[in-house]
């Protein structure tokens, strides 16, 4: 009777060790639903309550750029889970759009300033400062909009806000 209460015992604590805990198990359909976009380095989840959990990605694409996509697991009902990742906009996406913005406002005139802020992982927000060929120094508000909720491409604008001189 020991021995077979001993077995028993084992037998259990090697099943708990193989079973996936659900944060492993998420991490691992996302990496399954991102492997599309290239070499999928990392996925970390934490449950933030019952039914939500947040983390992030990291992949590499075929061209060698790297993404944090900010993801969420959010239960539907039982077992199941809404997935969502979305890339989000980091420091070096932020310079990036700054120096796009900046080399195409070059061709109206000299560019002062570009500064941009996060407003979410779908929009940034700012201002840029030009000085004309006349010396006259123009603020104009911009906004650069991902192109879609899975686009790396964003859509930006400038134009003279209030208070533009």
């Amino acid at each position: 009777m020991k021995a077979f209460a001993i077995t028993l015992g084992m037998a259990l604590a090697v099943a708990g060790c193989t079973m996936q805990s659900e944060e492993d198990q998420l991490e691992n359909e996302i990496r399954n639903q991102l492997a599309g976009q290239g070499n999928v380095l990392d996925v970390q989840l934490t449950r933030q309550d019952e039914n939500n959990m947040t983390g992030f990605a990291d992949i590499r694409d075929n061209e060698g750029n790297q993404a944090r996509p900010n993801c969420s697991a959010r239960r539907t009902e039982g077992t199941n889970f809404q997935l969502n990742c979305l890339p989000a906009i980091t420091d070096a996406i932020l310079e990036q759009m700054e120096n796009n913005i900046r080399t195409e406002l070059a061709r109206q005139g000299e560019v002062l300033e570009v500064d941009l802020n996060r407003q979410d992982d779908m929009r940034m927000t700012g201002f840029a400062r030009l000085r004309g060929p006349d010396g006259t120094e123009v603020r104009t508000n911009c906004t650069a909009t991902r192109e879609a909720p899975s686009s790396r491409q964003f859509r930006w604008e400038c134009a003279p806000g209030e208070g533009a001189k």
